[in-house]
């Protein structure tokens, strides 16, 4: 028996990318749980894949992101601890077109995949965009740039890679696909054995992940626009608000007469806190790569003090491919793109939080599986209870919140009721944001002492 079928799958580490079914179609199917969020499952009496193991990003027995990196791009390629290779490191953002007024941030992910098709460097991209199904967002392929330009923003909706998959491999053609760190990890394990992938599949193209998010994120906000869940046919989360910070994310509700919802920042909303772990997929706590490493390309939110006060947005770029590379240093030269070179550590601070989480917090996480005898992928944090208490308290807390969240919004549903969501998670909310007395003065004096500099 797989280690996908044994314990990735009965232990909800399964982050639906489609891999398993991909390479054994009659033993995996790809379906929504009972929660929202996509999960394999294995028909008992059909044939297994061996490639499946190797595929999947949670069973370990596939090469890690260190290992994948260091044979992808080289080891003369300089690293960094938590961005891995790269070539070079950027901050700014698309200063031709409407890329960035369209795009989430800086507009550069809008920005290359249209670049790369209308240059010819590739015939097709495949990126997450609004669904022509019954799912609102889903993985599609693409030929021309002004579909990519119509195609969605960061999309916070689960979504896998097995359609798309099979599409590449039945169509010629090269492709470049965009893909979060643990289905970029996929992809690069996937295609050493499969050849016809690994020749179609140009470039991946990363996007810097907080954490993958169930059907209820976009339902939750839905139904406090005014739209509920069952009505629910389309959302945007990164619309930009102007006057406000880049960080505060304007999110639109479509219901299925076509009614648009109005505007209102993803902070105002129950459940926007992404430190809140809301909706998560238990997987996204077994993970231990941000930046996505296995990349040729990431691109996140530079949300950095410097880059706070525009609306507007502004991207961190980690480049690893040099064909990239050039393409994106022509862009800079003929004034299309306002970039500036940044350090490695300039990326780390940008996503301070998640990376915390995915280290220190990953230890704890794995040091509390192992004491209660769980099985869990080998990562690449060693399990540890070494933190202070109060650390630990954050990211257990976090945890609790994960798992609450699913059970207390598919009953608020039940119920017809989104205030029973809220009651439910409430306490968990005030236990992690708890602060004893002397942890409240010292960052009061903190703050203050900021803002006499």
């Amino acid at each position: 028996m797989s280690i996908v079928e044994e314990k990735v799958i009965p232990g909800g580490l399964c982050i639906g990318c489609g891999a398993c079914a991909y390479l054994a179609p009659d033993k995996y199917h790809i379906g929504f749980d009972e929660f929202g969020m996509l999960q394999a499952s294995a028909d008992k009496q059909a044939q297994d894949n061996d490639a499946v193991d190797t595929a999947c990003p949670f069973t370990s027995a596939g090469k890690d992101e260190t290992t994948l990196a260091r044979e992808i791009f080289g080891e003369s390629m300089p690293g960094h601890e938590y961005v891995g290779k790269y070539l070079e490191c950027y901050i700014g953002n698309v200063s031709a077109g409407q890329f960035r007024e369209f795009g989430s941030s800086g507009g550069m992910g809008k920005w290359l995949l249209t670049e790369l098709l209308s240059g010819g460097h590739v015939d097709y991209v495949v990126q997450v965009a609004a669904g022509d199904k019954a799912e609102l967002y889903e993985y599609r392929i693409f030929d021309n740039a002004e579909a990519v330009i119509d195609g969605s923003k960061s999309a916070y909706y689960p979504v896998t890679l097995y359609e798309a998959l099979q599409r590449i491999k039945a169509q010629p053609g090269t492709y470049a696909v965009t893909a979060v760190p643990c289905f970029a990890k996929m992809l690069r394990n996937l295609t050493e054995t499969d050849d016809v992938l690994k020749n179609r599949i140009k470039y991946v193209a990363g996007i810097i992940c907080g954490h993958l998010k169930s059907t209820a994120f976009a339902e939750a906000l839905g139904w406090q626009l005014g739209v509920e869940p069952n009505d629910l046919a389309g959302i945007d989360f990164r619309g930009k608000i102007p006057n406000r910070q880049a960080n505060d994310k304007g999110v639109i509700a479509t219901d299925r007469s076509g009614k648009l919802s109005q505007m209102r920042s993803s902070k105002e909303l129950f459940g926007g806190n992404w430190g809140y772990n809301f909706f998560k997929y238990k997987a996204c706590d077994y993970c231990d790569d941000v930046i996505v490493e296995t990349a040729d390309i990431a691109i996140g939110d530079a949300w950095l003090p410097a880059y706070m006060k525009d609306h507007k947005g502004n991207s961190v770029v980690v480049v690893r491919n040099k064909a990239l590379h050039d393409i994106i240093e022509a862009a800079r030269a003929d004034g299309r793109l306002d970039l500036t070179p940044a350090a490695p550590e300039d990326v780390v601070e940008s996503q301070l939080g998640g990376i915390r989480h995915r280290n220190e917090g990953l230890a704890v996480r794995l040091h509390d599986s192992q004491a209660a005898g769980e099985w869990y992928p080998k990562k690449r944090v060693e399990p540890s209870d070494e933190l202070n208490d109060a650390r630990k308290s954050i990211y257990r807390t976090r945890v609790e919140l994960r798992d609450q969240s699913h059970i207390a919004f598919s009953e608020a549903k039940r119920r017809g009721d989104f205030e029973h969501f809220r009651n439910e998670m409430n306490p968990l909310i005030k236990k992690l944001n708890y602060k004893p007395f002397p942890r409240k003065v010292a960052g009061f004096l903190y703050r203050k002492f900021k803002e006499m500099l």
